[in-house]
């Protein structure tokens, strides 16, 4: 019985249809993010805005293929250090404030595919210990 419980629960974590879902689960610090589903989600804006999880675990396999917008998706999120160079942006057209006050945050942005992104207002602004090189992002970015 307490198996059945467990499986239902884990069904719950993988399918997440709305950014409110989604959002109420990343609040939840024992959740092991990596059991999220965040394929239909279209909008990441202030996901982890002012989060103080410590553990991000599991969201470098998320399917971001569908974003469109992460403006704010990490501000104020002070101990995010998490790679997430794999994610697929390709269809995001806001990283404005994305990391802005994230003051762990270290990690290369990899080959992101910018291409959409026509906001990156404030991106990394206070984001303390951010000191990757972007060159390859070429004259788009800032």
């Amino acid at each position: 019985m307490h198996s059945l419980k467990l499986q239902k629960v884990k069904a719950l974590h993988l399918r997440q249809k709305t950014k409110l879902s989604l959002k109420n689960w990343s609040k939840t610090k024992n959740i092991y993010l990596g059991d999220i589903d965040v394929s239909k989600i279209k909008s990441f804006k202030d996901l982890f805005k002012n989060s103080r999880r410590r553990d991000f675990s599991g969201i470098e396999t998320w399917d971001t293929s569908k974003v469109t917008d992460m403006q704010s998706c990490f501000e104020e999120a002070e101990f995010f250090n998490h790679d997430i160079q794999y994610w697929n942006v390709s269809k995001v057209e806001s990283m404005e404030r994305m990391f802005y006050g994230a003051r762990s945050f270290n990690q290369p942005p990899g080959a992101w595919g910018i291409s959409s992104v026509y906001n990156f207002t404030q991106m990394f602004m206070n984001s303390e210990s951010f000191d990757q090189n972007l060159e390859s992002w070429g004259e788009k970015s800032f």
